[in-house]
């Protein structure tokens, strides 16, 4: 669907809004750059604009295409049911991690994914301050920085959810937790060996499509945990869990089901 040329393109589109519209503003915000959509949900200046600059770009690029952006979200709820539609979306997350962002620290990201009927088929996560990116085409594999990812057991994990959490840490079976909130982040710490596993309750599409897609063409294993069905787009509920093997997976759903 994507010809490498383009995929390029996309990288270096993400680059070039990161560094006009996110990174100037790191430590620069002022109060009225900075506002509540929701409880502990945060919006600021940078997403506003990296998202304007992102959604008419990528949707030229790819004739036919649409765009799911979180903060169009934000305004209106309706725009989530393109995801449905039979054209390719782009789903885009301008600014993952905005309540670090906003309280001065990193880690934050900028996730752009490309989905179909729900599955996604290309996808980026880009660190604008250590320029750090990963970037997966379905069947084409998982790159950072460039050179091909295989995943590897990493001694931390991360899992979201208070029940989840309590049943991780009870189970005994894994290593120091984190939680940067930022799910980019979590996606590039499996990429770079740092994680071994990640689960999430919240399956929202702009945190998790270009990740899960990466998880899988990286070797690893993504379902959910349930009833342990592929990842979708359309689904925005987990819990979603990712690990670094098919075995891996199976071990450590068996705790998290409790």
């Amino acid at each position: 669907m994507l010809s490498d040329s383009d995929m390029n393109r996309v990288s270096a589109l993400i680059a070039d809004v990161a560094d006009a519209a996110i990174v100037p503003r790191f430590r620069a915000l002022a109060a009225s750059d900075i506002s509540l959509k929701g409880p502990n949900d945060y919006v600021t200046a940078a997403d506003l604009d990296a998202e304007a600059r992102l959604t008419p770009a990528l949707a030229d690029l790819l004739p036919g295409s649409s765009v799911v952006g979180e903060e169009a979200v934000a305004g209106d709820r309706a725009v989530l049911d393109r995801l449905g539609e039979t054209s390719p979306v782009w789903i885009i997350d301008p600014l993952d991690g905005t309540a670090n962002f906003a309280g001065n620290r990193t880690p934050f990201c900028s996730i752009v994914a490309l989905a179909v009927g729900g599955e996604p088929v290309a996808g980026w996560i880009y660190e604008p301050m250590t320029r750090d990116l990963l970037v997966a085409g379905k069947g084409t594999g998982a790159h950072f920085n460039g050179a091909p990812v295989r995943l590897k057991p990493g001694p931390d994990v991360a899992v979201y959810g208070k029940t989840l959490r309590k049943r991780a840490e009870e189970s005994g079976r894994f290593g120091r937790f984190v939680d940067d909130r930022c799910a980019g982040a979590v996606y590039l710490d499996l990429a770079r060996g740092r994680l071994g596993l990640a689960c999430f309750t919240r399956t929202l599409p702009w945190d998790h499509a270009a990740g899960s897609l990466a998880v899988r063409e990286a070797g690893g294993h993504v379902a959910f945990l349930d009833n342990g069905g592929n990842y979708d787009a359309r689904r925005h509920v987990g819990p979603l869990l990712h690990a670094t093997s098919r075995n891996v997976w199976e071990e450590a759903a068996a705790a998290l089901r409790g």
